[in-house]
């Protein structure tokens, strides 16, 4: 039996969503060292080897129904989940989970989520009337609250925290030399993380201008390009394709990496482009100034939540503002520092309430 059943998008090794397992676990077990997990995952036995817990297939309804009957409480954790740009089967089946949740009288909770867009009719109206039936709603940003009020989910206890992965203690994070020594990065290189993915909609001279735009930044900053794949392998295809368009040196990190690994090579970076939402969040909670380049409503909402909106869109990539945009925050990049070191205090701090959230609803 479980105190709490986690639901996510984890196995898949992305970086961003096995951050906030390993960030809701660990604030969890701070809180309550004696509370029992199960997490449903596309690879049970790696994350219950990983992360020391009971794991069961995500896809195996026959044992999450059994599961559920036996547990208290599950906790959709994290991440733009309920959404459907990417296309309806996820959310589809999110939803199913929530609700099979409520059928076998578990407590639910979503935790620190972001929501949306939900763009299709059917799947807004069967989102709104499972959500209403949650007990308990936190999200890390604004527009999901947005979002949640224009499809009608008025029942649950709405409260708006942060990212789960600013909980995540970065202090003892150490050296990312290892991993950047194997990448061929000469030492003493000033490196600037390249986070990208493949996006269906991306201007076809992304890549192009993108090679040009790092190219730049090493001939006028000295700055050279280090990219790090958040999914692996699904990007790193489209990472050595804007290595092979650029003229200077560039490198690439060609393994997965846990997530303190991923902290530890990015702690290496005077700069951060980032595509991927979990890029920027682990740059800001090592208060790495980040350029943001935007395929998602999530980035421009985060980006307006540290009140730095500026940003580049993929689908109509500007590469006269990028350019401009990246040496602002290179010029700029002490300050920026200094800057998100304050935010980081504060965020950490509203990231934690989640998890007081959670408990109050368990022992309720």
């Amino acid at each position: 039996m479980a105190d709490i059943l986690i639901s996510g998008y984890h196995g898949f090794a992305n970086s961003g969503d096995e951050a906030l397992l390993f960030a809701i676990l660990n604030t969890l077990r701070k809180k309550r060292p004696e509370l029992d997990f199960t997490v449903l995952s596309n690879k049970p036995e790696e994350t219950s080897e990983v992360y020391n817990v009971n794991s069961i297939g995500r896809y195996n309804l026959f044992k999450i129904r059994k599961e559920m009957k036996k547990s208290k409480m599950l906790l959709f954790g994290g991440g733009s989940l309920l959404q459907d740009v990417t296309s309806s089967k996820s959310i589809l089946y999110y939803l199913a989970i929530i609700r099979l949740a409520q059928k076998c009288g578990m407590k639910t909770m979503l935790y620190a989520n972001g929501i949306g867009p939900i763009t299709k009719k059917r799947n807004r109206t069967l989102a709104a009337k499972i959500l209403n039936k949650v007990d308990f709603i936190t999200l890390r940003d604004d527009k999901s609250d947005e979002e949640l009020k224009s499809l009608g989910v008025t029942k649950p206890k709405i409260i708006i925290t942060a990212d789960p992965a600013f909980t995540i203690d970065t202090e003892g994070k150490g050296s990312g030399r290892f991993f950047t020594n194997i990448a061929g990065v000469p030492s003493g290189t000033k490196l600037c993380i390249v986070s990208i993915r493949a996006w269906k909609n991306s201007s076809p001279y992304f890549c192009s201008d993108l090679a040009k735009l790092c190219d730049q930044m090493v001939e006028n900053h000295g700055i050279y390009p280090l990219f790090v794949p958040m999914q692996y392998p699904e990007d790193t295809d489209i990472s050595k394709n804007v290595m092979s368009l650029m003229k200077k040196p560039s490198y690439i990190i060609s393994r997965e990496l846990s997530v303190p690994e991923m902290f530890s090579v990015l702690s290496e970076a005077e700069i951060l482009i980032g595509m991927r939402l979990h890029s920027l969040i682990y740059a800001t909670t090592l208060a790495i100034p980040a350029m943001p380049i935007c395929y998602d409503p999530k980035i421009s909402a985060f980006m307006e939540s540290l009140n730095q909106p500026d940003r580049v869109d993929v689908e109509s990539f500007d590469y006269a503002k990028a350019e401009r945009l990246l040496n602002t925050i290179i010029l700029e990049k002490n300050e920026r520092r200094e800057n998100l070191r304050k935010t980081n205090e504060v965020l950490r701090r509203t990231a934690e309430k989640n998890a007081e959230f959670a408990i109050e609803l368990l022992e309720e």
